[in-house]
């Protein structure tokens, strides 16, 4: 895996561009932006493991580029780095278990957004997006997984809108993900899903939206494959300083293997983003809550995921600013039991929390260094899931506009 999945992804943005009617590529504009991060990280508890903690270092070195097409009716974006991920174990090797340097690899981080206004009713898009990685949170928003095993996650989505008027709009997508863990390491799975969004547009300002979703999950190996169904009634409303969406619906999720539960339940959506001036510098805050199902699986672990996130940060001169980031998510499995701290047999239910801060300093426009630490925990009903790690990171980005 696959240089050929970049090498097809970057193929459907040029082939996006190149069908569209040569008018609309009268006086394009073009953006392009190297860039170059190094990246530093101290995890003291890098696997989340409860009694035998290792504390790892991080390095990461990435190169890349931001390239951006734009003409009245039609644009095209990529974003592309090449990450080099390089461990170090601080201290020796506990026996039986392989050094942390043996996980080095090269990732990739991808991502491709094409529009082209084909009339003044229609719209026409493609949104890819490509990791390389370790981290288990690029296969699920909602993950509880401390896995490290490297895996690689394809995201397409054709998109189409359709407005009728100033009132209704349309707008139809297919998303195809696709994700290949290296060979033994763990199951792949394939993804199909159809959306479907009817529009009313009380103002420019206020939309309400009613969403069906289907999608059917497919995996290579024991755990069961599934279907999907949502629907959510989704408002949303900005104000002068505050967007604000709240939503709610119906999930059902049918599995293939009769031994396996059928789960329904009621899933919400609530966020609210403010951003203004505070002593004549730039403030934002966001809060959100969710509630539904986790979407990736192994070993048919599914939960009940209810996670609130709080963001905030503030800008105290041109270059110097500081963000916080918290969340907690309360994890309900459904039909995983283990064995209790008192011997009894339960079903699993995790509380995970994190909290991090960030100082950044802008040398130049360009060039800017970041440091920061934060703090996880998870406590769980069963014996040998709980763990609780604190992090510092560093990193050094450059970024070079060159605009046409």
């Amino acid at each position: 895996m696959k240089h050929r999945s970049i090498s097809w992804f970057l193929f459907l943005g040029i082939c996006f561009m190149s069908l569209l009617p040569v008018s609309t590529f009268a006086a394009p504009r073009f953006t392009i932006k190297p860039k170059v991060l190094t990246g530093w990280r101290m995890d003291t508890n890098y696997y989340g493991a409860e009694d035998i903690e290792r504390e790892v270092y991080s390095y990461l070195v990435q190169a890349g580029f931001e390239l951006g097409v734009n003409t009245p009716k039609s644009s095209l974006g990529i974003d592309y780095t090449m990450d080099a991920n390089f461990y170090n174990d601080r201290d020796p090797v506990p026996p039986g278990e392989k050094p942390t340097d043996d996980d080095n690899f090269i990732g990739h981080t991808l991502a491709l957004t094409a529009r082209h206004q084909t009339t003044d009713r229609v719209l026409l898009g493609l949104d890819d997006t490509l990791y390389k990685t370790r981290d288990p949170a690029q296969s699920d928003e909602l993950s509880n997984s401390i896995e490290r095993e490297k895996y690689l996650i394809n995201r397409l989505t054709p998109l189409v809108y359709y407005d009728f008027g100033p009132r209704f709009s349309l707008g139809l997508r297919y998303q195809n993900t696709k994700i290949d863990y290296d060979p033994g390491a763990s199951e792949d799975a394939d993804e199909h899903r159809g959306v479907l969004d009817v529009v009313y547009h009380f103002s420019r300002r206020a939309t309400l939206d009613l969403e069906g979703q289907h999608w059917k999950k497919d995996y290579d190996g024991a755990t069961s494959d599934y279907s999907s169904n949502q629907v959510r009634l989704i408002f949303k409303k900005k104000l002068r300083h505050l967007s604000i969406m709240a939503g709610a619906g119906y999930h059902s999720r049918n599995f293939d293997d009769a031994n396996v539960e059928n789960i329904d339940i009621f899933t919400y959506t609530i966020n609210l983003e403010g951003e203004g001036t505070l002593a004549n510098r730039r403030t934002y805050v966001s809060f959100r809550t969710d509630q539904n199902l986790n979407d990736q699986g192994l070993g048919d672990q599914y939960f009940k995921a209810t996670r609130f996130t709080l963001r905030a940060g503030h800008e105290f001169t041109k270059k110097l600013s500081a963000d916080i980031r918290a969340y907690y998510q309360i994890s309900d499995y459904q039909g995983t039991f283990g064995v209790a701290e008192d011997g009894s047999i339960k079903e699993r239910n995790d509380d995970t929390y994190d909290v991090s801060g960030t100082i950044s300093y802008a040398f130049a426009r360009w060039l800017s260094l970041s440091i920061g630490g934060g703090y996880t925990r998870r406590d769980s009903n069963l014996a040998g899931r709980d763990y609780n790690n604190s992090y510092g990171t560093a990193q050094i980005s450059f970024a070079y506009d060159r605009r046409k």
